[in-house]
């Protein structure tokens, strides 16, 4: 789970912002909330943020801030390839300065502490910690001094079976390149220390509105016949999946193929992948290098029988593929906990399946998150959530995204906080001459 993130100097965020998840004064909506363990893990967790902001104020960048620091330790960066860091633009001084990227988070009733600070060729620092009820035990640290000589120091938390262990984690310490997080460099050498904390990020699941939920489709799965449902219940008219056997050499896009010759291994399958038609592919490997594919089809019942009939996904409408992509994650989030963030949920949602949504994750027991990013004002009540889980993103007068969140308020709970955001009264919307649309 996440507990806590903080950035600064990337995109529009100059100076350090924290995001929060640790809950507030709120005596509301109790089961929002993950309760904590023992020790220092007895901090509960919420389980929603929303936040909103006027455009061009920082909701997205918040959003890429997350899947930036997601892919560098994912993906790491190529031998003598720049880190493309997009630091704060105005003001003069913020590009000579390191933009920072730190997570507070918890992962198998451990609570840590990661982070690190990067220019376009190096990461200057990189720090693991766990986090204990009144200290902090370091992992690992890693320091470049202005002459880029880089230096590491281990903790004694760490447990080697023997000296071969000890004297391999620093041979891979010294070999990992400037430009490349010692994270992503360790779980490439297959050290196994740090495995938890890569764990997590790949638990970290960013979706863009244009990007598409990860999944493999399977039309006998009961995870799958859970999408179905929920996309019945929400009205879309879609009663099934469907998968569609086709040629491969000759009915899919040969960029697509392309891409799963390279990338897919014998005896592997690929998750759906989407053409720039808007078809979704699901593509398989066998042993002997034979490609074998499928297309992603929705059934509709017909009006006159009982009879299905398909549609491609291109002939629906954007709003229930943007529900399909969705669905998982009120559908799957009991399976296995993931942190869930959402740019702008309402495209192409309607204002009640937005709601819907929120509601409906919030109903099923699980520790898994969902933080959304939206302008619909609709989710601005405390029918729906609590206090502390409503954010706000603003720009100063240097152009800077600040946030902050309604608990700084404390507004009363029989109060109309739609309204008064919408008025202005919270900060975080467009102004025009001078006055609130």
């Amino acid at each position: 789970m996440l507990i806590r993130f903080r950035v600064s100097n990337f995109l529009s965020f100059k100076d350090e912002v924290e995001f929060s998840m640790i809950p507030g004064r709120t005596k509301q909506h109790f089961d929002h909330v993950v309760p904590g363990g023992s020790g220092r893990n007895d901090i509960d967790l919420l389980r929603s943020a929303v936040i909103y902001g006027a455009n061009a104020a920082g909701k997205s960048n918040f959003v890429k801030a997350l899947g930036f620091a997601k892919r560098l330790v994912l993906r790491g960066i190529q031998a003598r390839k720049p880190i493309p860091i997009k630091p704060f633009k105005l003001d003069a001084n913020s590009s000579a300065q390191p933009s920072k990227f730190e997570f507070e988070i918890r992962r198998n009733g451990n609570d840590y502490l990661y982070g690190f600070e990067i220019n376009e060729t190096q990461i200057l620092t990189e720090w693991l910690h766990q986090i204990k009820k009144t200290t902090s035990a370091i992992i690992f640290e890693r320091k470049t001094d202005v002459k880029k000589k880089t230096t590491f120091e281990f903790g004694s938390n760490i447990k080697f079976e023997n000296k071969k262990e000890e004297e391999f984690l620093e041979f891979v310490a010294r070999g990992t390149r400037p430009n490349q997080l010692f994270l992503t460099e360790s779980i490439d050498r297959e050290v196994k220390y740090f495995q938890v904390i890569y764990d997590w990020f790949e638990k970290l699941v960013v979706i863009y509105p244009e990007s598409r939920y990860d999944l493999v489709l399977d039309v006998t799965d009961k995870s799958t016949n859970a999408m179905v449902d929920y996309l019945k219940k929400s009205g879309t008219g879609v009663c099934g999946f469907d998968l569609k056997s086709i040629s491969p050499e000759t009915e899919i896009p040969k960029t697509v193929l392309d891409d799963v010759t390279k990338e897919l291994k014998p005896g592997e399958l690929m998750r759906l992948m989407e053409s720039s038609e808007g078809q979704r592919y699901q593509i398989s490997k066998n042993a002997q290098g034979e490609l074998a594919a499928f297309k992603l089809m929705l059934k509709h019942k017909m009006a006159d029988c009982n009879d299905d009939t398909l549609f491609d996904p291109d002939e629906e409408s954007d709003g229930t593929i943007r529900l399909m992509d969705l669905s998982p994650i009120v559908t799957n989030s009991e399976i296995e906990p993931k942190v869930f963030v959402i740019d702008e949920l309402d495209r192409s949602l309607h204002p009640n399946l937005c709601y819907q949504l929120i509601q409906d994750f919030l109903a099923k027991p699980s520790q898994s998150q969902l933080i959304v990013t939206t302008h619909e004002s609709n989710l601005l009540t405390f029918d729906l959530l609590r206090r502390d889980e409503i954010w706000f993103v603003e720009k100063d007068q240097g152009g800077a995204t600040k946030l902050y969140s309604l608990e700084e308020y404390t507004p009363r709970y029989d109060k109309d906080i739609q309204k008064g955001y919408l008025l202005g009264r919270f900060g975080a919307i467009p102004i025009i001459g001078k006055k609130p649309f």
